[in-house]
């Protein structure tokens, strides 16, 4: 009965003890564990990109419309009776090329009469030029005669004017339009007869908004593609720049020079023309580095091995870069990838390779975070079980000692 119950107050005795030990090495182990995950961890991985200037590039699309280089409207200089009509639509002529003929018969006649009467009054000049000589004639019927000369050959170059005015040429070269007339019809200096066109060159009409007034510039260059075709592209320049702003539409008049040799291109014609001008350099970096929060875009810049939350304004997007207005310099570096664990003066690692390398790099870091969480899990528990094991030891010797000695 004694030996019962000397046995059940060891079990006591070593069951109390395993217990006191357990509470004092398990905060202990809890302790260098949790220290060795929080100490363990290196800095988070990133990947930098340096800052450039870039020269910020103001595009315009604006639409036109094509005009010929020059456009005239034929019409008769007097009027009369069409006898003759010598182009039609389409027709290429040069300058001077006949184009139409009026009746003719009168002024011919006024033209002959008018030769005539020169004719005679010369004669008569150099008859009493003669008489004068030999002062058989007096002077006034000498200047009469010369005062009828000079008018004779006014009344000549007029008949013959009026003569040629019956005749209708091609005050350009070009290319004929719709001729609205018909032979045998009669017209007045107001009847429209044709149109003709140099299309060798189109000239575009259209307006640049106010605030580039300042910075379009004669020759400066154009690209312009018809909305007709949309695939062929044109080069052209700047040949033309009004003098004041639109006040209804606030903008300035323009006109471009567009080469059409080829003959492509028809006046009437809508275009849409590209523009491009430099402005100021601004800070460019990679489109990667722009962050949003509650505050607006930043950026994450490197110093040394810090990062800095550093606050910026967008200018302008393209497609490789972003411009900003930031206290940022060329040269300085910022974070484009391995954002997300970023906070304000936390340390980093940056890695100056490529996109793929950096990657390589991150899977390399997730396999080196992993061996700090398992080596604390090994370690305090092996160590409290060993001491629990070899403490208890002197108590289970006192126990079969305790059982010998009666």
């Amino acid at each position: 009965m004694q030996r019962i119950q000397f046995s059940v107050t060891t079990g006591l005795l070593v069951a109390a003890s395993l217990t006191l030990l357990s509470l004092i090495y398990l905060p202990s182990a809890i302790a260098q564990q949790g220290g060795k995950q929080r100490g363990g961890r290196p800095p988070p991985l990133v990947i930098t990109d340096s800052v450039r200037t870039e020269l910020i590039n103001d595009r315009i699309k604006v639409v036109g419309n094509g005009l010929a280089k020059a456009s005239v409207s034929v019409v008769p200089l007097s009027n009369g009776l069409l006898s003759d009509i010598l182009v039609s639509a389409g027709q290429k002529v040069a300058a001077g090329d006949v184009l139409a003929r009026l009746d003719d018969e009168e002024q011919l006649i006024a033209r002959d009469r008018a030769a005539r009467t020169l004719q005679e009054a010369r004669r008569d000049v150099s008859r009493l030029e003669q008489l004068f000589k030999t002062r058989s004639t007096p002077e006034v019927e000498l200047v009469r005669a010369q005062a009828a000369l000079s008018d004779a050959e006014f009344e000549l170059r007029d008949a013959e004017l009026k003569f040629a005015r019956r005749t209708i040429t091609a005050p350009i070269a070009g290319i004929v339009g719709f001729v609205s007339v018909d032979k045998g019809n009669y017209v007045t200096t107001q009847d429209e007869l044709l149109t003709i066109d140099d299309r060798s060159t189109l000239v575009v009409e259209f307006w640049v908004p106010e605030r580039f007034a300042n910075q379009i510039e004669l020759g400066q260059a154009v690209s312009a593609t018809a909305l007709s075709s949309p695939a062929r592209q044109h080069e052209g320049t700047v040949t033309g720049i009004a003098s004041r702003i639109e006040t209804d539409s606030r903008t300035l008049p323009a006109r471009a020079s567009i080469d059409n040799k080829s003959d492509t291109l028809r006046p009437g014609m809508s275009f849409e023309l590209n523009l491009s001008f430099e402005g100021e350099s601004f800070p460019a970096i990679n489109p990667l580095a722009i962050q949003w929060d509650s505050t607006g875009s930043f950026v994450w810049k490197l110093i040394e091995d810090k990062v800095s939350k550093q606050p910026v304004r967008i200018i302008q997007r393209n497609p490789e870069s972003i411009l900003i207005d930031a206290d940022l310099k060329p040269g300085d570096r910022v974070v484009t990838e391995g954002v997300l664990s970023l906070r304000q003066g936390a340390s980093v690692r940056t890695s100056g390779g490529s996109k793929g390398q950096g990657q390589g790099q991150k899977q390399k870091q997730m396999q080196g975070q992993t061996q700090p969480e398992t080596q604390p899990q090994t370690q305090p528990q092996t160590q409290p079980e060993t001491q629990q094991q070899t403490q208890p030891q002197p108590q289970t010797q006192s126990q079969t000692s305790g059982s010998k000695s009666p």
